[in-house]
């Protein structure tokens, strides 16, 4: 069922922790360790660390193509620290949604909810306080398979493969404020099926509502009552 494979989709986009993995590629050292080197993947970690410290909040609308082409439509939310919400269109009956500590999947159309430490997940990356590279031995790189003016954040746990594989891809945009924009992650599954979320018409540092990072527990609930607000 489609909304069945977009809860699995985002569990493997969010469940993947990323403490204590080790990479082929050479992990850079924290900035205050690092050689005075103006290199390509130093200047690559300096515009995240950037961005992570200026854009401390983000709305805007997305959506995510499955690896059966199907398509999902919805409004992201973002605060910094820890703090994200997807509200999915289409009647789609899931939230997905971290108070600052917890992730939680909410799935109304059986009443359940799952959850998850925000500081296990690569969520981390995106909506934590600041980025250290090192930590997550994730892999920076500048002009990713020669897309000229993009910059992407990959990362795996190759103790467990089942997990797949994430690449954050960032979009460079010199001479603005904000020497980032976020324009798209994609998920790769244990099988190798790939799912894509773009994100779009973005509101950079809006003020949100302390109301977006809950939710309306739906365990224990009827049916009929169960409403994802």
């Amino acid at each position: 069922m489609k909304n069945r494979r977009i809860l699995l989709t985002l569990a493997a986009l969010f469940a993947l922790n990323l403490s204590g993995a080790t990479y082929s590629q050479e992990a850079l050292p924290p900035v205050e360790e690092q050689v005075i080197e103006e290199n390509s993947s130093l200047k690559a970690l300096r515009l995240v660390q950037d961005y992570m410290r200026d854009v401390r909040s983000l709305k805007s609308s997305f959506l995510q193509r499955a690896p059966d082409n199907s398509l999902t439509r919805g409004t992201l939310y973002m605060q910094r620290p820890g703090k994200i919400r997807f509200d999915f269109k289409d009647d789609v009956p899931f939230l997905v949604v971290a108070d600052g500590k917890t992730l939680n999947f909410v799935d109304y159309e059986i009443g359940q909810v799952q959850k998850w430490p925000v500081k296990d997940t690569p969520l981390l990356a995106i909506i934590g306080k600041g980025f250290d590279l090192a930590s997550v031995n994730a892999h920076i790189e500048r002009a990713p398979e020669g897309m000229t003016g993009l910059l992407s954040l990959s990362a795996n746990d190759p103790d467990r493969p089942e997990m797949g594989q994430i690449t954050v891809y960032f979009e460079e945009t010199p001479g603005q404020t904000v020497g980032l924009r976020l324009i798209k992650w994609v998920v790769v599954d244990g099988q190798g099926q790939a799912t894509l979320v773009e994100i779009y018409d973005q509101e950079i540092n809006p003020t949100l509502a302390n109301s977006l990072w809950t939710f309306k527990d739906p365990r224990g609930l009827a049916k009929r009552r169960r409403t994802r607000r």
